[in-house]
């Protein structure tokens, strides 16, 4: 017997060493969270790939449809969650890495918890989210039909090095795509587009809605410099960091015409967000369960994406809109009668973005900021003094700020910095107390923010499960 997706290599079913790598990675994984050591995320993929080195590709070339890998600095969990549901409410069985475990292993481990304990898979499409140095090698061994390229910022120096070098591990997956694979590109973001002009069938995304964003870039913008003369570039719109409308007048790049182009943006607030999209078959209205302008690529994309899958975009917008947010994502959570939204701010575009939508509109009652330096987080944190902390200096009529994580130290001193007064600011150190401290800031009736690195979220969330008011994040869909 044979499985595949079309133009697949053939699958046998009788293969033992596969069915031997899926078997120890599942109880691997069960063994893992029933000891409580963690949602057994990334070390079944460990496990089963040393088991059978050709594991990923195997259980791959099973998935009836394909594969979709969606990754970029920001917005990869939100928008392969989006992806997901649209499949979904297509008919499709979607599997994906929901806990946002983007690398090798982690691709692995939740390939092989789909399959069954003789290696065999029934998925119509595996949509995986992929950290962006894994790009290459991903690509390698799933073979994707559809390849989506959100934006690269600066994250993580310490391990990612420069944009320079990430672009170029995207062109290298780009330039490797099979033949017959779709490339989605964020126009708006001049290193993604020039990155995706390697693949023979490119699309793209934008938001070209002229009434949003700034006309000027940001202190912490990334891409200032012309990606492929190195001149500068000159920004007429700025949607969200470095991405908008640009051009080199040196060498004419310019933002490459969009399929899917996003030409009416609401984005008032973290409660909603809508997007008017104009592609070949007409305009259609987007609506979503969560807000800020950063996210509006991430909805755009998503559709895009799911678009590129044959997914109708009736079928599309109407599950995009009845979608939630992913954990620690705008997740909104509730403590002793009060309301928290976590959102997860790990680089200066991110926190710049993060910190404007969880400020805007009136006086914000209390805040929470949490920054920690572990191996996912990226050890060197000076990318805070590029982080626009200044905002809160200019909002006296704002409340208390809970500041906390493994650095909290270094936070304050930037806060100091930026001029916040110190009568605002109040250390918390353990999560849970932060946690709690936040809450009973917290008036009835008001959602406050909490912006947090990676594993600031995972300890957040980690305090709300122990207490019940949450599922463990890795069991989130």
């Amino acid at each position: 017997g044979q499985a595949g997706a079309p133009g697949a290599p053939a699958v046998m079913t009788g293969d033992w060493r596969r069915s031997l790598a899926v078997g120890a990675g599942r109880l691997t994984g069960t063994a893992v969270r029933a000891l409580h050591r963690g949602g057994g995320t990334t070390l079944p993929g460990d496990i089963a790939r040393a088991l059978d080195p050709m594991i990923l590709r195997k259980l791959a070339a099973q998935a009836r449809r394909g594969t979709v890998l969606i990754t970029g600095t920001n917005g990869k969990t939100t928008t392969a969650a989006l992806v997901r549901a649209a499949a979904a409410a297509h008919g499709w069985r979607v599997v994906g890495n929901p806990s946002g475990a983007n690398l090798i292993y982690g691709l692995t481990a939740a390939a092989v918890q789909a399959a069954q304990l003789d290696g065999l898979v029934e998925v119509d499409w595996f949509v995986f989210e992929v950290d962006e140095l894994t790009l290459p090698r991903a690509v390698a061994e799933l073979q994707p039909r559809v390849l989506t390229l959100l934006n690269l910022y600066r994250d993580q120096l310490d391990r990612s090095f420069e944009l320079e070098q990430i672009a170029q591990r995207l062109a290298t997956g780009v330039g490797d795509l099979p033949a017959g694979a779709r490339c989605l590109a964020n126009a708006d973001d001049p290193l993604v587009a020039l990155a995706a002009s390697a693949a023979a069938q490119p699309a793209h995304f934008s938001i070209t809605d002229p009434r949003v964003g700034r006309d000027h870039l940001p202190p912490g913008a990334d891409t200032r410099a012309c990606p492929r003369c190195g001149d500068a570039l000159v920004y007429d719109r700025v949607i969200y960091a470095h991405c908008g409308r640009y051009h080199c007048p040196a060498c004419g790049l310019a933002p490459p015409g969009a399929e899917f182009r996003a030409t009416e943006v609401d984005a008032a607030g973290l409660s909603s967000l809508g997007l008017t999209v104009e592609e070949a078959e007409g305009p259609v209205t987007l609506r979503s369960r969560f807000g800020g302008l950063y996210n509006a690529p991430n909805l755009l994309a998503a559709y895009a994406t799911a678009r590129l899958m044959g997914v109708p975009a009736q079928t599309a917008a109407s599950a995009l809109a009845a979608t939630d947010a992913p954990f620690g994502r705008q997740e909104v959570v509730e403590i002793g009668g009060r309301r928290i939204r976590l959102l997860l701010a790990k680089n200066p575009a991110g926190f710049d973005e993060a910190l404007r939508a969880a400020t805007d509109g009136g006086p914000t009652p209390a805040l929470a900021l949490g920054l920690n330096d572990r191996i996912a987080d990226g050890r060197d944190v000076s990318w805070i003094w590029d982080v626009d902390f200044e905002h809160l200096s200019r909002r006296p009529q704002d409340g208390p700020i809970v500041v906390t994580g493994s650095r909290a130290a270094d936070l304050m001193l930037r806060l100091k910095y930026a001029g916040v007064p110190a009568s605002r600011l109040e250390r918390v150190d353990p999560p849970a107390a932060a946690l709690h401290r936040l809450a009973a800031l917290t008036p009835a009736g008001v959602i406050s923010p909490a912006l947090l690195t990676y594993t600031a979220v995972l300890d957040w969330h980690r305090a709300l499960t122990r207490e019940g008011l949450v599922s463990p994040y890795w069991r989130v869909a």
